[in-house]
């Protein structure tokens, strides 16, 4: 999967959770932060305060997956052997 980054699929996967994304990217602790960063936010929209942060959180993923996936460099291709 990490050999070829699709930057539509790692928008999708924020989407569907932030940080899913970026560990499609292979960047394993940003995408912890921001499933603690947006769990933080679940638990903060009780108060009007979270869902502002919510919105954030899971904008700033989908952005951040995008812009990431272009840094992400995929190891080089084998020749074929023959």
């Amino acid at each position: 999967m990490a050999n070829h980054p699709y930057r539509g699929l790692a928008v999708v996967l924020s989407f569907l959770l932030p940080g899913l994304g970026q560990i499609y990217n292979q960047e394993f602790g940003k995408g912890t932060r921001f499933i603690i960063a947006y769990i933080i936010s679940w638990a903060l929209s009780f108060i009007v305060i979270g869902w502002f942060f919510l919105i954030i959180v899971w904008i700033w993923s989908m952005v951040d997956a995008y812009q990431s996936t272009g840094r992400v460099t995929p190891p080089p291709c084998r020749a074929p052997r023959g």
